[in-house]
């Protein structure tokens, strides 16, 4: 009983006069009052925000109409928003939204389109005025076409003396270009500047900024220049050394000792012509020629001098013609040859040959050894019809190729080929 009497019993008359108490809850409610006040009380403000322009057509009749909006792309509204001063700060563009009142656009020309402001509804500042209201811009049926891209050249001697300039390729030659219909047609050609230094001896990578320009080479407005595949416009220039080179070809699908076999004779003895760099031996490649065209005697092949690349002929030599002669003591022999002859062995598929585009095959070799060549001289094996290509059951079609037992001096002449069927195994 005596401990309970000694415990301190709850006395609200105390707390009140207890100055502590009084003083910690004066100043809790001071708060209390100040936030609230703030909040009710606090003095109206503005703010001006730049706010981005959207123009979407979508579910209108420009839309239906193919009408587009050619203008400032970077159109802003400068909006003035009144709000409690305390919010002011937390506003910004992204609690405002402007746009082109589109469904105004029904017709194609210049026309002022307002322009509309919203807010959320549950938003705690009010718009109070914007500018601009309206934005004027070129409204009309979009349009495209593709044009080559031509070169314009601000220097036109920048090879040093001893190169010249080759046949400058650029990645995507044809160019896009797009805007209103109307300005479109007066689009006469797309054209990009190439700028290089002079003297010049390694050939250059340019990047092009092509532009669309009218019959007196002034750009034309609202008409962009795109790439077809979304890439850069770049264009190689090649710097080519001038070189005087013998023209040489060489021989495939036969012996390899055509040197020793064949005589051989060109048009021309040299050729001077701009080449990427030198080689050791100063000639001029033409292309291949296969055994399988030589017969016995004189064979011609004549070679287009504009089809060989990485040169540039400065001489006017447009054509070198190639005389093969296979020599007296060379003779022709036919055998004859089936489908039955020709085993093919694929590891994954079963091959029947339907059809042979012949049934004999021609064999040149030197009279010494041409009549100990018969059937059992040959291989008969399949490939592709191209050369990097592969035998599968789509396959309908394949070249022959025969190897001979002789090969060091005989070769077959002429092309076969056969129908196939392939299965998988």
């Amino acid at each position: 009983m005596e401990n309970e009497n000694k415990k301190r019993k709850f006395s609200f008359r105390k707390l009140v006069y207890n100055d502590r108490y009084l003083i910690v809850c004066s100043i809790i409610a001071a708060v209390i009052i100040w936030i609230t006040s703030s909040m009710t009380l606090s003095p109206e403000t503005t703010k001006t925000i730049t706010v981005p322009v959207t123009v979407d057509f979508t579910d209108t009749l420009a839309e239906q109409l193919g009408i587009a909006y050619y203008g400032n792309s970077d159109l802003t509204v400068e909006v003035t928003v009144s709000c409690k001063k305390y919010i002011a700060k937390d506003i910004t563009e992204k609690d405002i939204t402007a746009s082109l009142q589109t469904s105004n656009v029904t017709s194609t020309g210049y026309l002022s389109v307002p322009i509309n402001i919203n807010i959320p509804a549950d938003a705690e500042f009010k718009v109070d005025h914007y500018f601009p209201t309206s934005a004027q811009g070129y409204y009309d049926v979009a349009q495209e076409a593709a044009m080559p891209i031509e070169l314009n050249y601000l220097n036109d001697d920048f090879a040093a003396d001893g190169y010249v300039v080759g046949d400058v390729v650029i990645n995507q030659s044809t160019a896009v270009i797009k805007g209103p219909r109307s300005y479109i047609s007066s689009v006469e050609k797309v054209v990009a500047d190439v700028n290089l230094e002079s003297g010049l001896t390694e050939s250059q990578r340019v990047n092009l900024q092509p532009r669309a320009v009218d019959e007196n080479n002034n750009i034309v407005n609202y008409v962009t220049v795109v790439a077809p595949e979304s890439e850069n416009f770049v264009a190689n220039v090649p710097i080519l050394k001038v070189q005087n080179l013998r023209p040489a070809v060489s021989f495939v699908s036969g012996p390899d000792n055509a040197a020793d076999i064949l005589d051989v004779r060109y048009s021309v003895t040299s050729v001077q012509v701009g080449a990427l760099e030198s080689n050791a031996s100063n000639e001029l490649m033409l292309g291949n020629i296969s055994f399988s065209d030589l017969t016995t005697g004189e064979n011609t092949f004549t070679f287009d001098t504009s089809q060989l690349s990485g040169i540039k002929v400065l001489d006017g030599t447009k054509e070198i013609t190639v005389t093969v002669t296979v020599p007296d003591n060379y003779a022709s022999k036919t055998i004859p040859i089936y489908r039955r002859d020709i085993k093919p062995d694929l590891k994954d598929y079963n091959v029947s040959v339907t059809g042979i585009s012949s049934n004999s095959v021609t064999v040149i070799a030197a009279e010494d050894v041409i009549e100990s060549i018969d059937k059992s001289s040959l291989t008969l094996t399949l490939a592709p019809m191209e050369e990097n290509g592969t035998i599968d059951e789509k396959t309908t079609k394949c070249r022959v190729v025969f190897s001979v037992s002789s090969q060091g001096s005989c070769w077959v002449l002429g092309d076969y080929t056969v129908t196939v069927n392939v299965t998988p195994k």
